[in-house]
Parts: C-alpha cells; structure tokens; sequence
C-alpha cells in the first residue's frame, strides 16, 4: 500500500508553496482518469499528491480580446458544451469530443491530457495545431508562458519544472474563413488509446492557394508535433491532386523509422488525405 501525503489546496498560492516545497516528489491530480490507475497499480510512487480540482481559479472558460483561455482543469464535456469553443474552436470540440466515452469526458480534464505527455493524447495535437499556448506559474520563476508545441520532450515527460502548475491553455479565436479538420482511428468501443489522429487547420487565399496551414498528427510520433515537410509543400500553392499526393509522401517520410511500424504508414498516408480533403471541402469556423 501506497503512503503518500495528500494536499487540497484552494488557492493557486497554497498550491505553489506546496508544489515549491515538495515539487520533486509531488503528482498533481484533477481529473485523476490517468492518474488514478497509476496509484493503484503502484507505477508511479510519489511523496505526496496535490489535488487542483478544488481551486477555482483553474476551471472554465472565457474570451480575453481575441484570446480564448481555458483553465486546466476544465473537462472535456465542458469543452464540447461551450458555446465560446464551439463558435471559435470547433477543431477542439471534435478532439474532446474523441476522448473515451462519456464518463472520461465527464472527468477527464484538458490539463491533464497535457501535462501527462501521452503520445497517444487526442487534444494536445489539436491545442498544438491550432498554435495555443500554456501559461505556467511557479513561485520561483512567477509566470512564464511557453507554446503547447514545446511542451512534451518525450513520452510522458513534459518540459515543465517540478515546482511549476499549469495554470491556463491560451488559444487565439480562428478567423472565420479558417477550414479545419480531425479525425480519429481506434479500436470500436475504444475508450482511450488512438490508434492515430490527425488535426488540420489551413487557410486559402483569394487565388486558392494555402495561406496557413497546420498539420499535427498524435500517436504516429513520440511527441506531437506539425508535419512541416508536407506544409511546405502545400503553403502558397493551389491543392492540386498531384501536389496532395507529393505532400502525402512527405509526411509519411517525416514518420518513417521514427515511431511507427513501416506497416501502418500507408494507412497513415490515406488518413492524412482523407482529412486534409474534408478540411479543404468541408468545416469552416463560424
């Protein structure tokens, strides 16, 4: 049996002394969907647990001039109920909306589908694609915000300081003739793991041609990360068929011997292109 000090602070500060204090041997619980079953199993051993889900402070969301935040330990349904998220960011509606089944949605929450650095989480590539940000806060340093897309250094491993809390996720309100995509493979009746997934957001010019494009697929890599062979191939040019075949095979070449089997990349190949097609035909923000 696990012996380990549990704290419940109510503030962000009572939760920093604590975490400046015992930061090295401290794991920090909100929703608990990932942690949880690591205590019970008895693969993590830690000195103390920091539950954040009682400071409000770190829930909910709200619009900052163009900047959406949302607190770490909102929940995947609150997201997919948010009439803010749905209207600006519908690309993140689709990727919670993908995690688990509802009682993980109900639970889980955005912060630590971050902070636990899965390469099989479903809404860090969509917070990376759509070029959000993390607001982290410790009493050392104060506050420092740093891009999701730097967040992970490798599986389950997070850039983060031990004495720091993920305080906020800042995404910026996507124009509305921004086009997106997500999709999601996984086992049917799956409640977690990804088999892959794929977010796409792009713009076109008056001329056609991609303006802006973000590729970021999860699960095909160790860390999420964009795609930027296949974007520079697309960016500033009109989606010909021949040009989407010749982006398809560099992002299946920037996955090659990296992280997945040589097996799963023709599958990966024809998911990159089916996305990439809806997003160019289909969802646009409102």
């Amino acid at each position: 049996m696990q012996n380990y000090q549990f704290h419940g602070p109510r503030t962000v500060g009572e939760a920093l002394n604590i975490l400046s204090e015992r930061g090295d041997g401290c794991r920090i619980i909100a929703g608990g969907t990932d942690l949880i079953p690591a205590l019970r199993n008895e693969d993590i051993l830690p000195d103390s647990v920091l539950n954040i889900l009682e400071i409000d402070e770190l829930t909910g969301i709200s619009e900052e001039g163009d900047t959406i935040r949302i607190g770490p330990t909102t929940t995947f349904t609150e997201i997919i109920q948010s009439q803010v998220i749905k209207r600006s960011l519908p690309l993140l509606v689709e990727a919670a909306s993908s995690v688990g089944g509802p009682t993980i949605r109900n639970r889980g929450t955005i912060g630590g589908n971050i902070c636990n650095g899965s390469p099989a989480a479903d809404v860090l590539p969509a917070v990376v694609a759509l070029d959000g940000e993390l607001e982290l806060q410790s009493k050392a340093l104060g506050t420092r915000i740093i891009p999701a897309a730097e967040a992970v250094e490798a599986p389950y491993q997070t850039r983060f300081n031990r004495d720091e809390l993920l305080t906020g996720i800042l995404i910026k309100k996507l124009p509305s003739e921004t086009r997106y995509a997500f999709e999601k493979l996984a086992s049917r009746n799956a409640m977690a793991r990804a088999y892959m997934n794929i977010s796409i957001v792009l713009k076109l010019d008056e001329k056609g041609a991609f303006s802006d494009l973000r590729i970021v697929p999860g699960t095909l890599e160790a860390v999420a990360r964009r795609m930027s062979a296949a974007e520079k191939i697309l960016m500033g040019r009109q989606p010909e068929d021949s040009l989407v075949e010749e982006a398809a095979d560099a992002f299946v070449g920037d996955l090659a011997g990296v992280w997945i089997p040589d097996y799963k990349l023709p599958v990966a190949r024809s998911v990159f292109k089916r996305v990439l097609k809806r997003a160019l035909n289909g969802s646009g923000v409102e």
